[in-house]
C-alpha cells in the first residue's frame, strides 16, 4: 500500500515537473511573437531590378537614386519595406537604413522606389525586404539567403478585417479632365455618417510602375448617403492618378478605417 501511494505521488510529481516546464514556455514565448517555418522560395515575392547601386557621386545621383520592385507573388502584398546599406568609396558601411514603400503591389504590379543617399555614400546595397502576409511580418535576408515569419504584435483595440463592410463610399469614378487634372464625386452608400475622410492616391508612370502615393484630405464630414466632389491632380502629365485606399472615422461606432482596395483589406482601430 506503502509503495502504491509512492508510486502516485512519484507520478503527479512529474507531473508537475512538466506542466510548469510548459508555463515557462509559454511565457517565454508569447503567441504574438510566435515564429514559425515559412518556404524560402514562397516567402520571396519580390523581384528587385538594382540590388546594388554603384557609382553614387555625381551631382545628379546625390539627389537620388532609384530602383524597381515587382510582386512576383498570386497574392497583393501590403507594407513593403526595403532594407539597405549605405557603403563609402572604400566600401565600408556607413548606415543600415530602411525605405517603407506606401503602396500594395498586386501580381506582377511594379514601384519604382526612390533613394536618397546620405553624404559620402557611394553605394546602397539592397540587403533585403520586409512585408505583412495576413497575421504575420515576413522577413527576407538576400545576404544570408534566410527567411523568417513572425505573429504581427497587434494591440487590443487594433484589428485587420476584409475589407468587404467597411467599403462604403464610391471612388471608382475618377474622371481625367485634361493632362494633369482629374474630377471625383465621391458618394457615401452606408446609412453612417463618417468624417476625416483621407483618399490615398497613387500615380503611375507612362511604364505602368507607381512612383507616389500621396493622401488627400476630403476636409468635411459626408452625412449618410451623402456625396461630395473634388478635383485632384497628378504630378506629371505623363502619369495616371488611381485611387488605391481610403480612410474614415465612422462617428457612430467610434472607430477608425483604413481600406485597401488593392489588398481587399482593411485595419480597424478603436477610438
Amino acid at each position: 500500500m506503502k509503495k502504491s501511494k509512492l508510486k502516485i505521488m512519484l507520478i503527479l510529481s512529474v507531473f508537475l515537473a512538466l506542466a510548469m516546464i510548459l508555463c515557462i514556455f509559454i511565457f517565454k514565448n508569447p503567441k504574438d511573437k510566435q515564429e514559425y517555418n515559412i518556404d524560402k522560395k514562397e516567402a520571396k515575392i519580390l523581384e528587385i531590378e538594382n540590388k546594388k547601386i554603384y557609382d553614387i557621386s555625381s551631382s545628379i545621383s546625390k539627389k537620388g537614386v532609384t530602383t524597381k520592385i515587382k510582386n512576383i507573388s498570386a497574392d497583393p502584398v501590403r507594407d513593403i519595406i526595403i532594407d539597405y546599406v549605405e557603403l563609402d568609396k572604400d566600401n565600408k558601411k556607413l548606415s543600415n537604413k530602411q525605405i517603407p514603400v506606401d503602396i500594395t503591389l498586386k501580381k506582377n504590379e511594379k514601384a519604382l522606389v526612390s533613394i536618397i543617399p546620405a553624404e559620402y555614400t557611394e553605394t546602397i546595397d539592397i540587403t533585403g525586404y520586409r512585408y505583412k502576409k495576413e497575421d504575420y511580418d515576413i522577413k527576407v535576408d538576400l545576404d544570408n539567403d534566410e527567411v523568417a515569419a513572425t505573429k504581427e504584435d497587434k494591440k487590443e483595440n487594433e484589428k485587420i478585417d476584409s475589407s468587404e463592410k467597411y467599403e462604403i463610399l464610391n471612388v471608382d469614378n475618377l474622371i481625367q479632365m485634361d493632362k494633369t487634372n482629374y474630377k471625383l464625386e465621391i458618394k457615401n452608400k452606408s446609412d453612417k455618417n463618417i468624417g476625416n475622410i483621407i483618399l490615398k492616391t497613387a500615380e503611375k508612370n507612362q511604364y505602368g510602375e507607381y512612383v507616389s502615393v500621396t493622401d488627400i484630405s476630403a476636409n468635411t464630414t459626408l452625412e449618410a448617403k451623402g456625396n461630395i466632389k473634388m478635383i485632384l491632380s497628378s504630378s506629371n502629365e505623363n502619369n495616371k492618378l488611381e485611387i488605391v485606399g481610403y480612410t474614415y472615422d465612422d462617428i457612430g461606432s467610434k472607430i477608425n478605417i483604413d481600406v485597401d482596395l488593392k489588398a481587399n483589406s482593411a485595419d480597424v482601430v478603436k477610438n
